[in-house]
């Protein structure tokens, strides 16, 4: 509560400050200008000058109150640090449904309370081929903590994924999207892309292309979220 007070009296006297250079500036213009040029070309300028004021507000308004609700300025870093597109906590408008490499039924709620790694891949794809490895010692290093990562294959036979899982060595859960309708639900146009979902199961962050899973920038991202 304190947090969100000192965050609205912030902004206020942003707005306020703001406000005053912006008249300022309107003045100076209005002084340049006069007897220069038409009274319509000064009103346009002055729109114009307006607008993009107005779009400076709110960038920087809405990049504090981002901070504020992700938990600060280290969290926006590490994001920044991986290349990873923060977002809002949104929870999915569904409760993904998938069968693994034995025939169970697994459900993304089940990980609620973890903080989820959720992959989008094929056999096929050269840049999935090659984080994988990294993603399996991610996996191995967290996955006592609260931590759970899971794969999501687009569209292939079971009997080709279970191979590929097989000479990768892989340990984490493995999903069949055979149609094909969970990815294009998620959005999927490239692979690898990964999600990255909070303990309620919202998603908070998108990576686009592979990533060093296990480097020591990504491992100290991990874990920061894991303790929050």
């Amino acid at each position: 509560m304190k947090k969100s007070l000192s965050f609205l009296l912030t902004s206020h006297n942003v707005l306020r400050q703001c406000a005053t250079a912006l008249l300022m500036t309107h003045c100076a213009i209005l002084k340049t200008l006069r007897g220069k040029l038409p009274y319509s070309s000064i009103t346009w300028i002055l729109v114009i000058v307006l607008v993009i004021s107005a779009s400076s507000i709110n960038i920087s308004t809405a990049g504090s109150y981002r901070i504020l609700k992700t938990g600060g300025e280290d969290t926006d870093r590490l994001f920044k640090d991986m290349g990873i597109l923060k977002i809002p906590s949104i929870q999915p408008p569904f409760d993904v449904k998938l069968k693994d490499l034995n025939g169970d039924t697994i459900s993304l709620s089940d990980f609620r309370g973890k903080i989820l790694f959720l992959n989008f891949w094929a056999t096929w794809c050269p840049p999935c081929r090659y984080e994988m490895p990294s993603m399996e010692k991610l996996y191995k290093k967290l996955k006592n903590k609260s931590f759970a990562m899971v794969g999501i294959d687009l569209q292939e036979p079971a009997s080709l994924v279970r191979a590929f899982v097989k000479n990768f060595e892989l340990t984490f859960p493995i999903l069949l999207d055979s149609s094909g309708d969970v990815g294009r639900l998620f959005g999927i146009r490239s692979i690898p892309t990964t999600f990255i979902l909070d303990k309620e199961g919202g998603i908070i962050g998108q990576a686009l292309g592979p990533r060093d899973w296990d480097s020591d920038k990504s491992i100290a991202f991990f874990e920061h979220l894991i303790a929050r």
